[in-house]
C-alpha cells in the first residue's frame, strides 16, 4: 500500500509573465501581491515551467499547457457595446481573442467582483458554479490613515483622481465638476495620478482637455507615482473621485478608503459593490459629479 507523502508540496504553476509583473499598475500590484502571499504558504511551491498540479493564469497571459488551469479574468468589457466604444478597435479584438483562448483552456474562472462574474457568465455562457468572485485586498501596511505630506507636496487642498488616462475613467467629468467648484471660490485643485492607457498612444487629447486655460494652475497631472507616494496623496486628499463608466474592481477606491479619504465613485460596474456604504455613489454625468464633490467638500 502506498503511503501518502505529507511532506509533498502542491505545485502551483504560474504563467511566466505574471512572475515579473511590473509595479505601478493595478495588474502589477495585484499579481505581485498574490504571488507574494502564495510563496508564504509552506504547503505550496510555485513553478513557472515543468510539471504543476494546477496552473494559475490571467486572461491576458499565454495559458500554459497541461494540467488543470484556473484563469483570473478582471473583466470582459469589450462584450458591452457602451464599454467597447471607449476602446481602440484593435485592442478590443486582441483582448477578446486572448480571453477566449484562456477561457477555452480553463477549468475554473475567478473574477474580482460579482459585476465581472456576471459579465463572464453572460458573455461566454459559463456555468455559474465554475466562475467564482474573489475580491482583491489592500496592503494596510502601506495604505493607512494618518500619512502626512500630501498637501505639502501639492501646495494646496486637493481632490484626487487615480487611474489610467483613458476616456472610460471619465476624468473629463471630474475636470468639468472642478471647474464649477473653482468658479464658486472653492480652494481645491485637481490632482490626477494618471499613467498612459495600454490601448492607445500617448493620450495628448485628454491631457489637453484636462489642462485647459479656464483653470490655470488648478490641475496637476502626476505620472509614475510610487505606492508610498500614492498612499501619502490619498491620505491627504479632501476627496477621492473615480466616476468611471465601468470598473471590474476599482482598486484605487479601496486604497483611498484604507487611507481614510472620503470616496466618491460612480454607480457603474463593481464600484457600488466594492465601496458599499463607505462612500458616496453618484451618476457619471458632470453635474452629478459636481454635486457629489460639493456634498463631500
Amino acid at each position: 500500500m502506498r503511503l501518502l507523502d505529507r511532506t509533498a508540496k502542491l505545485r502551483v504553476g504560474i504563467a511566466a509573465d505574471l512572475a515579473g509583473a511590473a509595479p505601478g499598475t493595478g495588474h502589477g500590484t495585484v499579481w505581485r501581491s498574490v504571488l507574494g502571499e502564495l510563496r508564504s504558504i509552506p504547503s505550496l511551491r510555485l513553478v513557472t515551467r515543468g510539471r504543476a498540479d494546477v496552473w494559475l493564469s490571467s486572461a491576458t497571459s499565454a495559458p500554459p499547457g497541461g494540467g488543470p488551469l484556473v484563469v483570473q479574468v478582471h473583466e470582459v468589457g469589450w462584450h458591452d457595446a457602451v464599454l467597447r466604444s471607449f476602446l481602440a478597435p484593435r485592442f478590443a479584438e486582441h483582448m477578446e481573442a486572448l480571453t477566449a483562448d484562456a477561457l477555452a483552456a480553463a477549468s475554473l474562472v475567478i473574477t474580482p467582483s460579482e459585476a465581472s462574474r456576471a459579465q463572464v457568465i453572460d458573455a461566454y455562457a459559463w456555468a455559474p458554479d465554475r466562475v467564482r468572485a474573489i475580491p482583491h485586498g489592500v496592503d494596510h501596511h502601506r495604505f493607512r490613515p494618518g500619512l502626512s505630506g500630501g498637501q505639502d507636496r501639492i501646495g494646496a487642498p486637493y481632490v484626487l483622481f487615480v487611474g489610467v488616462l483613458h476616456p472610460r475613467k471619465n476624468l473629463v467629468a471630474v475636470r468639468a465638476a472642478m471647474h464649477g467648484l473653482v468658479a464658486d471660490g472653492m480652494p481645491q485643485v485637481l490632482v490626477a495620478v494618471a499613467n498612459s492607457p495600454p490601448d492607445r498612444a500617448e493620450p495628448t487629447d485628454l491631457e489637453s482637455q484636462l489642462q485647459l486655460d479656464e483653470m490655470p494652475g488648478r490641475v496637476r497631472l502626476l505620472r509614475r507615482v510610487s505606492d508610498r507616494g500614492l498612499a501619502v496623496l490619498m491620505a491627504g486628499a479632501d476627496a477621492f473621485c473615480l466616476p468611471s463608466f465601468f470598473e471590474g474592481f476599482g482598486l484605487p477606491a479601496v486604497e483611498a478608503m484604507a487611507c481614510g479619504a472620503p470616496v466618491i465613485v460612480s454607480n457603474r460596474g463593481a464600484l457600488p459593490e466594492v465601496v458599499g456604504a463607505a462612500g458616496l455613489i453618484i451618476d457619471t454625468d458632470p453635474p452629478a459629479v459636481e454635486e457629489g464633490l460639493r456634498r463631500v467638500l
